[in-house]
């Protein structure tokens, strides 16, 4: 909202933009206003003043606001702090002292503060009045941050006297390093000299005199007419009110408005008549005599430009406000802006009128940033929401106490343990934190307060709370554990994440901008090994947990999926596409905990790897020969550290094998294990138990091969080291680019020397694999409740009937629909019923529907003339199929007692010499066909349902035993009471039926002929 207030305000002020001289110019004939305020708008700027000189006619143009709030338009009246513009005016103050021989500029600082001491090397340095004009001091840039906030009347000392004992950064007058607090002693000596305060000094004996009669030093003429300051923040400015700095004043806080600032531009292109031109002249000769800055050269309170222009400028910048003054004397052009924002594009676009008024081509220029705040800000909103999800966790924990979901577990000397043990590895990184400013910048906090973007403060604020929220939501779960062990993790799974990747990152930012960096080598050291130890630690402790999470997820969804198919029924079950059930349980979940595709990686990483260190070679032979003698070393460590894993695999390799098998035994044997629910229930049994056993060695191997591989991972991060650090001394002659070279490809060879080293496959396709699992999940056409207990079956089976009983398959295209029934039949206990018909005819979907696999359409289904559910019909049969499926186990049927019956039964089916059952599983299921079917027939003696339904059963058999199934085995399940339904062509033995049904394109029909009435 403020943004869009902000815009509103621009436009609106553009067209109540100010004129200082009546003519008929504006900016568009400089720069389009138009861009200009988009400029303001992407720079975050409220409020601006725009001059412009040309050929000794000033303009200016003014935007925004210099009050948001109070919605205050900007004014040429309106006064800003000029920030380190100010220095032209005490460069001026020094010079005009210098002419009339109060100060030589030649003479040490110590020749007018005597107790002024600094150093190089601990040696004591003598640091001239011309060095401090031309930032050539050696005072470091960073003692900014030393500059005391104070409005007291001895500030300006108190300023000067924190630069005693100061270790310089370089030898004074060997090179340029801009230092503000440069000027604030050149203040000091000035108040010395002058014998009155540098405010009064500077008032009277310059500005006064230039007649600039709004401009001030460190205090606004009027307060009313003072723009309001802002500092960037989440975005947008922000009012900040900036601390007093008046030991600074002579460095950044002259105060003036559009309209002096238009004398002061024509005052020093020499436009105007005041005899205090030659000091102005004096002011804009460069320093000659240290290398160049950026194509430019420092003179006294200017930057001046070699790039042809010999344009003199300088930019302004306070911590809630910003400016920017160039001119070209020669072309008699000059332009000023200010701001009240600490926003980086107003030099952007002071730099872009001036352009164009000197009619160049205005480049592309690049984004002069923010300060960091989209950084910050990004962050800080990152953590707000993460706070918001650990309180919404403890909430939500809080309102599972009350329903009784989580439950308080007593503390254990345990988790007290685990508790300091995490608040005690806090500590190193709380004091990292605390002396970042210092070892980054030289800094302290309050001063990167100061100068940072208002969300720098509110990511502080954020990072100590998030901490803060992390561990009093750690100390609950320790309290009150969640029951779901991965949800549970997720949280501190992602965490972790998060903090081994910025550590990554951080690991290589340090080692490239290691090279050359002149922060103290004990920082480097200390920060590298703490990050190193998050990376190690948290990479670790991120794989470790996934592989336990993901293995533990597999087993559950792989248990889902069983339970889902198990309660399917048949007709539905045959519908679905078989690949997709095996990709479902085999592909699909396995892509979720594990990746693929490790030979192909492989081979890619050996390439790149060998492709790079040609490279390398090309450009420093011995140094990639000592590199690569390491890498195989390391290599070498990782290859004996994890030869041990192998057996591990092995053995989950070999469960896995199990687990199919079982699983090709589902698919295949689905027909007969529906029949039965304590068939399926302990089928099931097997299935889960054998998956769990996967998961166990599964894990096992992987948490051991992390092991291993975080050891030639760990040695290669070292390596990196040795290189950025050590490589400089054993090669001293080696070219910086060579070595950043050597940094640059092994930072870039470390995701391929890891797959390498690891040769483990990474998770890949795991969104598609997820994707179609939850299809698969969803459309598995689960019909059936295998918790609900079947109904009571009668103690005696007199009759069975189907009514009416009709069925369809479904196709798209009805005219190849394929229907049987309406169909009528019944048969009663001691009865043998023989249905024929041609192929196609109908047969296997009429025994479908009869056993109760397949729904009917219509109809009804009869046990002892009560109506029952087509899966509680298929509880009284017991059948063999064409083909027909074995499995190695006896379900549902417990045999170990009953031996003598057993063996009774396999010798009546001529199986004794082939088959042993113990602790009910076949010794062997390889047979022969007509061995299958006799073998099959033996699990329906033992099952002893009322109702058989045999299909096709004889088609296998020799033509001995083929008679002895008719002639004698069908009879004596007559006498048995047993109802028979046989599927069979064997017309030789139609006499054995008391009934034949033969279907007929679907229709059943009673089938009478002549030696069936004989009989």
């Amino acid at each position: 909202m403020i943004k869009i207030k902000m815009i509103i305000c621009v436009l609106v002020a553009v067209w109540s933009t100010n004129v200082l001289l009546a003519q008929s110019d504006d900016l568009d004939r400089v720069l389009a206003e138009a861009e200009v305020i988009a400029l303001m708008d992407e720079g975050d700027i409220p409020g601006m003043s725009i001059v412009i000189v040309k050929d000794g006619k000033p303009f200016i143009r003014t935007f925004g606001y210099s009050d948001l709030e109070a919605e205050k338009k900007v004014t040429p009246a309106t006064l800003f702090e000029l920030g380190s513009c100010s220095k032209a005016f005490t460069a001026m103050a020094v010079t005009q002292l210098a002419e009339q021989g109060k100060i030589d500029l030649d003479k040490s600082v110590s020749d007018y503060l005597p107790w002024f001491k600094v150093s190089y090397e601990e040696a004591p340095q003598t640091i001239t009045i011309e060095q401090l004009l031309h930032h050539t001091s050696g005072i470091p840039w960073n003692t900014i941050a030393k500059i005391p906030e104070t409005t007291d009347d001895d500030a300006l000392e108190s300023t000067v006297k924190q630069l005693i004992g100061e270790e310089l950064d370089e030898i004074p007058g060997t090179n340029y390093e801009y230092a503000t607090i440069n000027y604030d002693v050149l203040a000091l000596i000035v108040q010395e000299v002058s014998g009155q305060s540098f405010e009064n000094y500077l008032q009277h004996n310059i500005i006064d005199k230039l007649g600039l009669d709004n401009t001030t030093v460190g205090n606004p003429l009027d307060t009313n007419v003072m723009a309001v300051g802002y500092k960037i923040g989440f975005f947008v400015p922000q009012v900040y009110d900036a601390p007093v700095y008046r030991g600074n004043y002579a460095a950044g806080y002259v105060i003036s408005n559009a309209n002096d600032m238009a004398k002061w531009l024509t005052f020093q292109m020499g436009q105007g008549d005041s005899s205090m031109y030659a000091l102005a002249r004096l002011t804009h000769l460069r320093d000659k005599t240290v290398p160049l800055h950026n194509m430019a050269s420092y003179a006294r309170g200017w930057h001046v430009k070699l790039d042809g222009s010999d344009e003199i400028l300088h930019e302004g910048a306070n911590p809630n406000f910003t400016s920017y003054v160039a001119f070209r004397p020669d072309e008699k052009m000059g332009v000023a802006v200010l701001a009240n924002s600490n926003s980086k594009y107003t030099p952007v676009i002071g730099h872009k009128i001036l352009k164009a008024m000197a009619g160049e081509e205005i480049a592309r220029e690049f984004d002069p940033g923010d300060g960091n705040d989209k950084v910050y800000s990004s962050i800080s909103l990152t953590l707000v929401l993460y706070i918001f999800i650990v309180i919404g966790f403890t909430v939500m924990g809080i309102r599972a106490i009350f329903k009784g979901e989580r439950a308080y577990i007593p503390l254990t000397w345990s988790k007290v343990g685990k508790f300091l043990k995490a608040l005690l590895l806090i500590v190193p990184f709380l004091f990292a934190f605390y002396i970042l400013p210092q070892a980054i910048a030289g800094f302290t906090w309050e001063a990167i307060l100061v100068w940072s973007p208002v969300s720098f403060a509110a990511l502080i604020i954020l990072v100590l709370t998030a901490m803060a929220v992390s561990y009093l939501a750690y100390f609950f779960t320790l309290c009150f554990p969640l029951k779901n062990q991965y949800l549970g993790k997720v949280p501190v799974i992602l965490l972790m994440s998060i903090l081994s990747g910025l550590s990554n990152v951080i690991l290589i930012v340090m080692v490239t901008s290691a090279i050359g960096s002149d922060i103290e080598l004990r920082y480097i050291v200390f920060y590298y090994a703490l990050i190193l130890g998050v990376y190690l630690l948290g990479r670790r402790f991120v794989q470790v947990n996934l592989i336990r999470f993901a293995r533990g997820l597999v087993y559950d969804l792989r248990i889902e999926l069983i339970d889902k198919i198990f309660s399917t029924s048949y007709q539905k079950f045959e519908s679905m596409d078989r690949g997709r059930v095996y990709t479902a349980l085999n592909d699909d979940v396995n892509y979720i905990g594990e990746s693929t595709n490790v030979f192909a990686t492989l081979i890619t990483s050996i390439i790149t790897a060998a492709g790079a260190f040609i490279y390398l070679a090309s450009i420093a032979f011995w140094a990639t020969l000592l590199t690569i003698f390491l890498i195989l070393a390391l290599s070498a460590i990782y290859f004996f550290v994890g030869k041990s894993t192998n057996v591990y695999y092995e053995n989950a390799r070999d469960e896995r094998n199990v687990f199919m098998r079982l699983i090709n035994g589902m698919i295949d044997g689905f027909k007969e294990i529906s029949l039965h629910r304590n068939k399926k229930l302990a089928y099931k049994e097997d299935v889960a138990i054998s998956a769990e056993q996967y998961k166990k060695k599964i894990s096992t191997a992987d948490i051991r091969f992390v092991n291993a591989f975080l050891v030639g991972e760990s040695l290669l991060v070292v390596l990196l080291g040795v290189v950025a650090f050590g490589m400089p001394e054993m090669f001293p002659h080696i070219e910086l680019y060579v070595l950043m070279s050597f940094v640059v490809i092994l930072l870039y060879l470390i995701g391929p020397i890891n797959a390498i080293l690891g040769a483990m496959p990474a998770m890949m396709q795991l969104k598609v694999a997820w994707n179609r699992l939850k299809h698969f999940r969803e459309e598995i056409p689960a019909n059936l409740d295998l918790s609900a207990l079947p109904a009571p079956r009668p103690p005696e089976v007199k009759s069975i009937k189907i009514r009416q009983v009709s069925f369809s398959y479904k196709k798209e295209n009805k005219d190849e629909q394929f229907s049987v029934g309406p169909i009528d039949m019944e048969a009663y206990a001691g009865e043998i019923l023989f249905l024929i018909g041609g192929n196609g005819s109908g047969k296997t979907t009429f025994a479908k529907l009869l056993t109760g696999l397949y729904t009917p359409d219509q109809g009804e289904l009869m046990i002892n003339d009560e109506v029952v559910d087509s899966a509680e019909v298929s509880e009284y049969f017991s059948t063999v199929f064409s083909p027909a499926h074995l499995f190695e186990k006896l379900y549902s049927q417990n045999v170990t007692d009953r031996e003598e019956e057993v063996n009774k039964l396999l010798k009546l089916l001529q199986l004794d010499h082939k088959v042993v059952i113990k602790e009910n599983t076949y010794n062997t299921i390889e047979l022969s066909g007509g061995q299958r079917k006799r073998l099959a027939l033996f699990q329906c003696y033992l099952e002893d349902s009322p109702i058989y339904l045999f299909d096709e059963w004889a088609a296998d058999q020799d033509p001995e035993y083929r008679k002895f199934f008719y002639r004698t085995l069908l009879p004596e399940m007559r006498k048995m009471g047993k109802i028979i339904v046989a599927i069979t062509h064997d017309d030789h033995y139609f006499d054995v039926a008391d009934r034949i049904y033969k279907m007929n394109q679907g229709k059943l029909e009673p089938y009478k002929t002549e030696e069936t009435m004989a009989c």
